[in-house]
């Protein structure tokens, strides 16, 4: 059930349980949002996967109301899904199909758990797979060996340093852990008939997005797609063509959405110098429904910054360990 009414949620608790299967047991943490339960899987050697969920609303503010204003009967195309914390969230709450596209090993492991903890096969179909410009086999370069991280390269290697993960962890650029992977573009997806045209597109990739949109020509231009979420960063050249593509092929954002940043509301004229100066980036919600507009702005209205200046939240949930009984 779509909402456009959308407000600012904030995780009061989670809890700690464990499911006991026939022949599995998964560890995992239990929300409930507006009497719906979701269920993300918590592995114990993980606790990366303990931030992502209390994080839930507080990572990307706006992704929670543009998720909420899908339809039952829409389908949303999830790439670069990670463990599907999205992809869950929108088949939970509001009962939309997904097609979650990941092709890291680990990742793709909890996608495909959290998609069993939530009795969601059927409605949520998830591809070991990369999203990208044309159809080939090549190696996929990690971020790191690790359930729940990203900056994963697919078919080249784009870092121009190394990346720190910890003080104490450090993947080297040159020393990248490979898998293998099939690379696959979007209107191959859909002109495979494997799936219908969705009518949402998440894209979240680290970096390749220019990729995505590549294999991606002739569904973007479909009208039957509402909307597009690019995560796009200022410093990728290729990120000002996406945005000026779009456009020209009558997309619309809005800097409503973009200004709703998660540590303080921007001025409107800082995002346009972030883009001129090449720094920074956001999670660009292109659309054609006006509608799309009215919800950001009232979205604003009454929007409370999640984390203070010091990145650091300003409200985060109780955790109720359940794991002792269950």
């Amino acid at each position: 059930m779509s909402n456009w009414s959308p407000r600012q949620r904030k995780l009061e608790t989670v809890k700690r349980a464990v499911h006991r299967g026939e022949l599995i047991q998964l560890p995992y943490f239990e929300v409930e949002i507006d009497g719906r339960t979701l269920r993300y899987s918590g592995p114990d050697e993980s606790p990366l996967m303990w931030g992502r969920v209390q994080t839930l609303f507080a990572k990307e503010p706006t992704t929670i109301p543009y998720l909420e204003s899908f339809g039952s009967d829409d389908l949303m195309l999830d790439v670069g899904a990670n463990v599907g914390m999205y992809s869950i969230y929108a088949a939970v709450m509001t009962g939309c199909q997904v097609v979650s596209v990941e092709p890291e090993s680990l990742n793709f492991a909890e996608l495909n758990k959290n998609v069993y903890l939530n009795g969601l096969h059927g409605r949520v179909t998830p591809i070991c797979a990369a999203a990208t410009d044309t159809r080939k086999i090549d190696r996929l370069n990690l971020g790191t060996f690790g359930i729940g991280y990203a900056f994963h390269d697919f078919g080249e290697n784009t870092w121009t340093k190394d990346q720190k993960w910890t003080p104490d962890v450090t993947t080297k650029r040159d020393q990248r852990v490979q898998q293998g992977c099939m690379g696959i573009p979007i209107d191959e997806l859909v002109s495979s008939g494997f799936m219908r045209t969705p009518d949402h597109i998440k894209i979240d990739v680290d970096g390749l997005e220019h990729r995505v949109i590549a294999g991606a020509h002739n569904t973007l231009r479909d009208p039957r797609v509402k909307t597009v979420l690019i995560e796009l960063d200022h410093a990728i050249e290729q990120s000002h063509y996406i945005l000026e593509m779009m456009q020209r092929i009558g997309w619309k954002y809005s800097e409503d959405q973009l200004i709703t940043n998660r540590n303080l509301i921007m001025k409107k004229d800082r995002v346009r110098e972030l883009r001129d100066l090449r720094k920074d980036g956001f999670n660009y919600i292109f659309f054609r429904d006006d509608r799309y507009f009215d919800l950001f702005t009232n979205f604003l209205a009454s929007y409370e910054p999640p984390y203070n200046e010091q990145n650091r939240m300003v409200h985060a949930p109780k955790l109720i360990d359940a794991t002792k009984k269950a």
